[in-house]
């Protein structure tokens, strides 16, 4: 569909139409590249049936394209659906701002579970260091780091490792790969909410698959109304292409399928439209899994006013899980889909009846 008419879609039906047309057409496109049918699949009536309940609009490419990596199962649920219903009644967008905010985070989770923050800026203000006081000379604090790497990115409105940029320590202190000197006019201009943290030094284990990106495992969390508890429902592990600095599958990275229950990583590495490759370290488990489970479930104990949770998980060098980021809104499911992983595993049912009883109350 071209953009002037996904701009009168938008403009008579509303966001939520829109939302439909946009996932509908990428996973529509995604069948087609994959040399997939686009035609009917089996189960699709009972999906239908269980998401036509939320909308008079549930994308049918969304399952058949998903249903080929997850099986004929009604719990693939429609983009649009998930971020414009379930998702904004589980996560309420009037909490969002402050919990994601990366400067945060170690407030809200412990700094012992986060990379260290060298500096920081809050809204424009003067640069801080990682408990919010001035620093009275920030490129000597800078300097004076104890890193041989660090990271700079927006710690707002960010999404897919866009502006991530890593500094290497040289004799002239701190540069990107590219030249760009780390100093403070460049931090000054480069945004007015930022954080400039270490690097973590990733486990070999982790590291050998692309060793310039921060590799990571991505955890969801849902937190069940039913009993209060946090849990797992979904993982898979993210890592780089060459020579990347982050492991996003927008900037070519992939991801394979990991085992909730002991870390031990499946067969297959797919790429952000299903293109699948044998996975090398097909079979091997994850080090340090059991702790890194555990405090993704500290995570989701931490933020009381949320349910759904997106972690990107890394493994340091000496085997200690850090957090580099939680996310709360804009869930994307298609990852999952792809290593056969649905959002919410067994949960699915009292989730979609707790929405339904909210929307019903509104």
């Amino acid at each position: 569909m071209n953009k002037s008419l996904k701009k009168i879609a938008r403009r008579i039906f509303g966001d939520p139409f829109y939302d439909y047309l946009l996932y509908s057409r990428f996973c529509y496109r995604a069948l087609k590249e994959l040399g997939l049918p686009t035609g009917k699949a089996a189960g699709e009536e009972i999906y239908h049936r269980r998401w036509r309940q939320f909308s008079p609009w549930v994308d049918p490419y969304i399952y058949r394209l998903q249903s080929h990596f997850c099986g004929p199962t009604p719990d693939i649920i429609p983009e649009d659906i998930l971020h414009r219903q379930i998702e904004e009644t589980l996560n309420p967008r009037s909490y969002w701002d402050v919990y994601e905010d990366k400067t945060m985070f170690p407030r809200v989770i412990g700094a012992d579970n986060v990379p260290t923050t060298v500096a920081a800026r809050v809204r424009g203000g003067a640069l801080l260091d990682a408990d919010f006081r001035v620093l009275p000379d920030a490129a000597k604090a800078i300097a004076d780091s104890p890193y041989d790497a660090l990271i700079l990115k927006p710690s707002v409105d960010s999404c897919n490792g866009l502006r991530v940029m890593k500094f290497i320590r040289s004799s002239d202190g701190y540069i990107t790969s590219s030249g760009q000197r780390l100093d403070i006019p460049f931090l000054m201009a480069y945004d007015d909410n930022f954080v400039l943290q270490e690097a973590v030094i990733q486990h070999p284990f982790t590291a050998h698959l692309c060793p310039t990106a921060a590799n990571t495992m991505r955890m969801v969390v849902y937190r069940s109304i039913v009993d209060e508890q946090p849990h797992l429902t979904s993982a898979y592990f993210r890592f780089g292409g060459p020579g990347a600095v982050v492991d996003n599958c927008h900037a070519g990275g992939r991801y394979v399928g990991v085992d909730l229950v002991d870390g031990r990583l499946h067969d297959t590495s797919y790429d952000d439209h299903g293109f699948s490759a044998p996975f090398p370290d097909a079979g091997l488990c994850i080090p340090s899994w059991g702790e890194a489970v555990e405090l993704s479930l500290h995570v989701a104990r931490c933020i009381p006013h949320h349910r759904l949770f997106a972690l990107d998980m890394a493994i340091s060098q000496n085997g200690k899980p850090m957090l580099l980021e939680y996310n709360i809104g804009g869930f994307s499911a298609h990852a999952g889909y792809f290593c056969g992983q649905t959002v919410f595993g067994p949960y699915i049912e009292e989730v979609i009846e707790w929405v339904l009883r909210k929307r019903t109350h509104r």
